[in-house]
This record gives C-alpha cells, sequence and structure tokens, in this order.
C-alpha cells in the first residue's frame, strides 16, 4: 500500500533528525573535540539512515526537496573517510 504525502513528508522530516546529529558530530569535531568511536558511530549510523531514506523509491517519487538530507550523507561520509579516527 503506497503511503500518503503527508506520510512521506513525515518520514523525510523524521530524518532531519539524523541531518542534525551528523551536521553536529562534524561541528562538535570542527570546535576541537577528539574524534572518538562514539563520534564516529553517530555518523556512520545516521549516514546509513539517510541512505536508506533517500533511497526509499516513494521519496524519490515525491519530488519533495531532501537536498538537505544528500548533503548531510555528502559531508558525513567525507569526515569518514579523514584521517582522523586513531
Amino acid at each position: 500500500m503506497a503511503r500518503t504525502i503527508e506520510e512521506i513528508r513525515g518520514t523525510i522530516s523524521a530524518a532531519r533528525d539524523s541531518v542534525w546529529v551528523v551536521e553536529d558530530s562534524i561541528s562538535k569535531i570542527a570546535g576541537g573535540q577528539t574524534p572518538n568511536e562514539e563520534l564516529k558511530g553517530n555518523i556512520e549510523r545516521n549516514v546509513a539512515h539517510l541512505k536508506l531514506v533517500t533511497s526509499n523509491q516513494e521519496i524519490i517519487d515525491s519530488n519533495e526537496n531532501i537536498a538537505d538530507l544528500l548533503a548531510a550523507i555528502t559531508a558525513g561520509e567525507a569526515k569518514l573517510q579523514e584521517d582522523i579516527w586513531g
């Protein structure tokens, strides 16, 4: 059964919590907090969640603006690739 646009928007809205976690974790590192397993795990889990949401065909077909979700994936993946994770 297809979800309504309101349900799809709710999923996107909830995914913005993951955007916040990724951005907050990156901000903490940029602010001088030592990269650690907790921050890395936060980024990994939330990037994985955002990938699931943004690859969902109903989300894709909805034409809703998910640019912030995609940007968080890109930023999170880039941070995970940095040589900072002892």
